[in-house]
């Protein structure tokens, strides 16, 4: 394949991140530069300052390769710049400086990614080829996550001006005069990374050609990870400590199960609930049961608890994507137990149906059920070779690039 000058616009990027879908633009972007690619990345610091409030950089979680080329966006009004763009659409008042930089590039592709902190004006920038990455609901709706502030999903049934008062949400006024089809018309391909994200934007009005491909993770070498972290058998669960992605449900299922099954739950990662999820510990008296680590930042140690973990749970309320904790499970060899929300069925079930429970009170069963011995690490590598690993994606990815793939 000819070497090309990739652009790539995305709203956080590490060390500047707060999710998966910065990540995936990290491990993308290191992977096509070794294909000889020059990749450039443009990045809204001021996304992250808001989120954040204050700058935490750690430079040697993530290496980036001296020929990526990234332009963080500052902006004379600072964190006011990406409210902007949340309201109105536009990033006032670097738009135009954003616009100049890509014309001075002069990419043969863009790739957008999470671009909600730049607004919908990015997509109208050209090139001979421009793709866009649906890591989540972004194009359909407001609160990101087609969740309704009753913990439905949404399935186009709901006021989008009334969902965004009842989440506490600013309106999104520039969804209400942007024409989204004309806004789109730039895109020639839109990548959804699971079948779910992609008939989802299509229910939801969406007429661009939509490719799946699953997202990738890269390969963790097992020889260098020691001894197990945890002496005991543990399931696993990895993830922010927030409302949708089910924690909650998951320790009062340990709680009901506590006494008859071998086997603790190790909590791993950060959030507005972690103190309530302390005190609901100590008032169900589980603490032998439950070990909650906090967020853990560094990659080998996260590996060696995916490595020697049952398996990992993702218990998620919400509709999820294709999230990375799944794929970094199976590339450890490890096999995942998931609801039934959004894209997760699509990964558990390359593993075993029955390991996907449909409602809460299906979790049980599946826990004191399980039998590590009927997915062998080896089995499950395999899964993560031919679906997740970074082959398996620049695979797809570069057909879409030199048009054999829509």
């Amino acid at each position: 394949m000819e070497t090309l000058k990739i652009l790539t616009t995305t709203t956080f990027y590490p060390p500047y991140h707060v999710g998966g879908d910065a990540i995936h633009v990290y491990y993308l972007a290191n992977e096509l530069i070794k294909l000889g690619h020059e990749i450039h990345v443009i990045y809204n610091i001021e996304s992250y300052r808001l989120k954040k409030k204050d700058i935490l950089k750690n430079e040697n979680e993530f290496q980036n390769d001296e020929n990526i080329y990234m332009y963080p966006i500052k902006s004379p009004i600072g964190r006011i710049t990406p409210i902007i763009s949340y309201i109105l659409g536009t990033l006032y008042p670097v738009q135009n400086k954003i616009a100049n930089l890509i014309n001075k590039i002069k990419p043969d592709v863009i790739h957008h990614h999470n671009i909600a902190g730049f607004g919908p004006f990015i997509l109208k920038m050209d090139a001979p080829k421009v793709l866009y990455t649906a890591h989540d609901y972004w194009l359909v709706c407001p609160m990101n996550s087609m969740l309704l502030p009753n913990g439905r999903e949404c399935n186009k049934d709901a006021n989008c001006f009334l969902c965004s008062l009842l989440h506490k949400r600013p309106i999104q006024l520039w969804r209400y005069w942007t024409n989204l089809e004309r806004t789109l018309e730039r895109i020639n391909t839109i990548i959804a990374p699971s079948k779910f994200m992609k008939n989802k934007l299509s229910k939801f009005g969406i007429k661009r050609p939509i490719s799946v491909i699953y997202n990738f993770v890269p390969e963790i070498n097992n020889e260098n990870l020691g001894d197990p972290i945890v002496k005991e058998p543990y399931f696993l669960f990895v993830g922010v400590l927030e409302r949708h992605k089910g924690i909650l449900e998951l320790i009062e299922t340990f709680s009901e199960i506590k006494d008859n099954i071998d086997a603790k739950l190790v909590i791993v990662g950060s959030g507005s609930l972690e103190e309530k999820i302390k005190k609901i510990i100590e008032a169900k008296n589980i603490k032998h049961s439950i070990i909650i680590t906090g967020r853990i930042n560094k990659k080998k140690v996260l590996s060696n608890l995916y490595r020697n973990a049952l398996a990992t749970i993702i218990p998620s309320i919400c509709p999820e994507n294709n999230p990375l904790v799944a794929l970094e499970s199976i590339s450890m060899g490890t096999p995942v137990i998931t609801s039934n929300k959004g894209g997760l069925p699509e990964i558990t079930s390359n593993i075993d149906k029955q390991l996907i429970f449909k409602t809460y009170d299906e979790l049980p069963e599946i826990l004191l059920g399980f039998n590590r011995d009927k997915y062998p690490t080896e089995d499950i590598k395999k899964i993560y070779m031919k679906c997740y690993s970074p082959k398996a994606y620049i695979q797809n990815y570069t057909e879409i690039i030199r048009g054999d793939k829509v």
